[in-house]
């Protein structure tokens, strides 16, 4: 189900530590500042004018000073996110303040081979969290009726850059692996990160035995917790995401019930969402809410969206509650309006 987070040690201290980070961080007002801030003007500095150019991909590029092209080359080359103009650039200064720190979420490249065995530890070495307070009081959004499901993200996400980053959930890791190999089989790229959450959500009668224990939270409703995970792709270009939803579309979303020819585990609706409008994706929002320490991602039909905010902050006033747009698969959005196909 849902997302949105800095990339810091862990999720639950994300949002505490990004304040401090972006309040201390000096925003980077050229290229040459934001490589000396990340300690590789001496590299910019051996690059030849020819080297720099066909290294970089800014629109802008022939504008700019030999030192600055040099240095915007160095950014794109170590996968700093630039696009034009970086001065008050929020998302390269949380780059470089994160830049020296352990990034657990990210993986690698989705073309190395190693990937699909380095996931699989991830998955079995990273131990489920147990419920905290927070996520035993987060159980009554859906025993009052107010919310179906949600997520408690349990582990950091990686820093990519919102145009071009896809969140995929699902709770097999077989499904991961094989995933991953059918994407590239397909000739995609990307850059790979692997999260993990605690998804809740209302059980309904005509799913029949889960292999989940149920909780009983009165008033006929059952509530499922699960641990599962996210994928996270960074694609080259933002239009890599429109092959991305046909791949998943033809090999990974169940459309009959003995259908074949699909990987392992495909689900009549697949969750996946991006951070900016794409074809392919339909309108939501995405309700982060927070008790300081960790966070629960909700998603909502933007119409629907305002009553849950007031609902949730009805249910714990101390709670802060950041409503965002955000864009979900359309079968994803099938359900969010009741179907189940």
């Amino acid at each position: 189900m849902p997302n949105q987070i800095l990339n810091t040690k862990l999720i639950r201290i994300a949002l505490a530590i990004a304040c401090v980070s972006l309040a201390t961080t000096t925003y980077a007002t050229n290229y040459q500042d934001a490589v000396a801030q990340l300690g590789y003007s001496e590299l910019a500095a051996t690059f030849s004018r020819d080297k720099a150019l066909a290294i970089s991909t800014l629109p802008d590029e022939e504008k700019l000073s030999l030192p600055e092209l040099k240095a915007a080359a160095t950014l794109q080359l170590i996968g700093a996110p630039i696009i034009g103009s970086i001065a008050n650039s929020k998302t390269l200064a949380e780059f470089i303040a994160n830049y020296n720190q352990p990034d657990t979420a990210y993986l690698g490249q989705l073309n190395e081979s190693s990937l699909y065995q380095r996931i699989e530890t991830q998955w079995k070495t990273q131990s489920a969290v147990k419920p905290s307070a927070f996520a035993l009081e987060l159980r009554q959004l859906i025993g009052q009726g107010i919310a179906t499901g949600y997520n408690l993200v349990t582990t950091s996400w990686p820093l990519f850059e919102a145009d071009r980053h896809i969140i995929y959930g699902h709770s097999d890791i077989d499904h991961a692996q094989q995933l991953l190999a059918l994407l590239a089989s397909e000739g995609l790229q990307a850059r790979v990160g692997f999260s993990r959450k605690t998804s809740a959500f209302l059980y309904r009668d005509d799913w029949g035995t889960l292999s989940q224990s149920l909780i009983d939270l009165g008033n006929g409703r059952r509530l499922v917790e699960a641990s599962e995970y996210d994928l996270h792709f960074e694609f080259p270009t933002a239009a890599d995401k429109t092959k991305f939803v046909a791949t998943i579309d033809r090999y990974a979303k169940k459309d009959t019930a003995n259908q074949t020819g699909l990987i392992r585990s495909a689900w009549w609706q697949p969750f996946y969402r991006s951070k900016n409008a794409a074809e392919g994706f339909a309108s939501a929002t995405q309700i982060a809410v927070s008790n300081g320490k960790e966070t629960a991602l909700l998603l909502a039909l933007p119409n629907q969206a305002p009553a849950l905010v007031k609902a949730i902050q009805q249910l714990n006033p101390t709670w802060s509650v950041s409503p965002e747009a955000i864009w979900v698969n359309l079968a994803f959005h099938r359900y969010l309006q009741g179907g189940y196909k």
